[in-house]
Order: structure tokens, then C-alpha cells, then sequence
């Protein structure tokens, strides 16, 4: 072989092996990249669980203090129904009483969903 021939081969070999390092290089990088993305998902997905759990748990307590709300509406009715002349103010006054207890509990409830 010529010598012009044999340095064109070792120029294209040099030329060669230095891209060939290069795509070592993205490859690796790539599998870094692909590593921490995939970390990354794992971790997304238990949060994500985590927050539909939560989630499901609001719904329930939402469910409850609804019903309690909806109880309450019936509360005004019934004071309103109490005012009559012929019931007693102490009776009237102990109704009261209870109505605060419950409203203090339906307080209470709502404070502890936020």
C-alpha cells in the first residue's frame, strides 16, 4: 500500500474513533437522563397516589358535612316552631343550648378540613 493510502486509513480510523467516543459519551449521558427520568416517574406516580387518596378522603369528609349542613337547615325551623306561647322559656332556652353544642361540633368538623 501507498503511504498517501495508509495515512488516509489512519486519518479515517482517528476520525472514526473520535466520533465513536462521542457517541459514547451521548450514550451515556442518555442513560443518565433515562436513570433519573425514570426515578423521577416513580416518585411522580406515589405522590399521584398519594393525592387521590387524599383526594377520596376530602370527597368523604365533603359527604358528611353536607348531611351535618343539610341537618342544621332544620334547625332554624325548629326554634322557629318553639316560639309559641304556650312553651316555656326555660325549655325553650335548654333547645338552644343543644343547638349551640351541635353547631360548635359542625365548627369543629369544618376546622378540621382545613
Amino acid at each position: 500500500m501507498e503511504k498517501s493510502t495508509i495515512r488516509t486509513l489512519e486519518h479515517e480510523l482517528t476520525a472514526l474513533e473520535k466520533k465513536l467516543g462521542i457517541l459514547i459519551n451521548i450514550k451515556e449521558k442518555l442513560s443518565w437522563s433515562l436513570s433519573e427520568a425514570q426515578r423521577e416517574n416513580a416518585e411522580l406516580k406515589t405522590e399521584n397516589l398519594r393525592l387521590r387518596e387524599e383526594a377520596k378522603e376530602m370527597r368523604k369528609k365533603y359527604t358528611t358535612l353536607e348531611k351535618d349542613f343539610n341537618k342544621s337547615k332544620s334547625f332554624a325551623k325548629i326554634v322557629t316552631n318553639k316560639l309559641t306561647p304556650t312553651s316555656g322559656i326555660a325549655e325553650l332556652k335548654e333547645s338552644v343550648e343543644r343547638y349551640i353544642q351541635e353547631i360548635d361540633k359542625c365548627i369543629e368538623m369544618l376546622e378540621d378540613t382545613l
